[in-house]
Formats: C-alpha cells, structure tokens, sequence
C-alpha cells in the first residue's frame, strides 16, 4: 500500500483480506480515514496498481478491528515514483 505520509509517498505493508469488483478489504496498521486516496500495489505484480478510496476503517473492540474497506477508483499500471520502486 502506498500513502502520502507528511506530504510523501511511502509503502507500507498490507494483507488483502477479501477483493471484488468494487474494492477491497484489507488488514493493516495504519492511521487512515475515510476519504483518504491510496494505491494498493501487488506483490505478485508490481507494474499493476489499484487506486482507491478509503471507504471505511473497522473500529477498535469490533471484529472489524485492524481492517479498512477500500474503493477502487481505477486500475492502472503502477504511477509509482521510480525512487519508491527502486526501495522495494
């Protein structure tokens, strides 16, 4: 997963729970909200890349605890910036 963390793109680990069509549900440990854009890049794959939207983040002492519910925006090649590729 990629965010915009104080203003750059930074990776950060992910597990995709559930995908379909519409998004995905995947379990991190991140400090997202809803509304914020992200990337969602594949390790099976790295030049494919899905951008969402942060639809929902599963509150504490829920079973949805640690989870957020994404919203494919588009599904493109990898927008990635070459020096965050180049970290992987």
């Amino acid at each position: 997963m990629v965010v915009n963390v104080a203003s750059k793109q930074k990776r950060l680990p992910c597990l995709v729970v559930e995908s379909s069509n519409e998004g995905y549900r995947v379990r991190a440990s991140l400090p997202l909200r809803r509304g914020q854009t992200i990337e969602l890049v594949f390790e099976e794959d790295w030049t494919l890349a899905a951008c969402c939207n942060v639809v929902w983040v599963g509150k504490a002492g829920t079973k949805h605890e640690g989870e957020i519910g994404l919203e494919t925006v588009q599904a493109a090649s990898a927008t990635l910036s070459d020096d965050i590729r180049t970290t992987w």
